[in-house]
């Protein structure tokens, strides 16, 4: 069993320059854990939206601005979100890192983009 995972073992992927998301791989299916860096807006345009997932999310640095259910949360460092599943959000981040506690184990089959 795999008790510690460093850095440099987490799958990173990154989008347009704005979003760049470190997953660390445990071997459990219940939840995944990430940290997420933004600087800018993501997405782009539009939302993303999670149809499986329900996910917590820690401000450890910067600030932001976050839609979701409608309504924009200023947020900084020490704050958490709530993200339930089916909810459409966007984040307007500046050196925005945020721990991304996820659960189930997150999955790029459940995840989707909306424009609107």
């Amino acid at each position: 069993m795999k008790y510690k995972i460093k850095k440099s073992e987490a799958i990173t992927t990154q989008e347009n320059g704005i979003s760049r998301f470190h997953e660390y791989q445990f071997p459990f299916q219940n939840a995944s854990l990430g940290v997420s860096e933004i600087n800018g807006r993501y997405p782009e345009s539009g939302f993303d939206i999670d149809t499986e997932v329900e996910a917590s999310w820690y401000v450890e640095e910067g600030n932001a601005n976050i839609w979701i259910g409608g309504k924009i949360y200023q947020v900084e460092k020490g704050d958490m979100v709530y993200v339930p599943k089916n909810e459409k959000y966007w984040i307007d981040g500046k050196n925005l890192k945020l721990v991304v506690a996820s659960s189930p184990v997150w999955h790029p089959d459940q995840h989707s983009h909306i424009e609107e």
